[in-house]
């Protein structure tokens, strides 16, 4: 149970942290005809955006983990 609970905060904290901390600026492609008019836009997904947030994610999941874990072993301790 304390798996799953610091999992979930953990992915909640971390998109939110990931959200405002990384700046993110979409790649868009434009492909324009002849006349200079736009025929398609391609927008794209950044890799680095991904993997940056899963490591914020996987960080915070773990480091609730591990404060939950010394928190317990304090409060047998007492």
């Amino acid at each position: 149970m304390k798996f799953w609970i610091s999992l979930i905060a953990g992915l909640v904290i971390g998109v939110i942290l990931s959200y405002f901390f990384l700046d993110y600026n979409g790649l868009t492609i434009n492909e324009s005809g002849k006349n200079g008019e736009i025929i398609k836009n391609t927008n794209e997904l950044d890799f680095n955006l991904i993997s940056n947030s899963f490591l914020i994610v996987l960080s915070v999941s773990i480091l609730i983990y591990i404060i939950w874990t010394l928190v317990e072993k304090k409060e047998k301790e007492l």
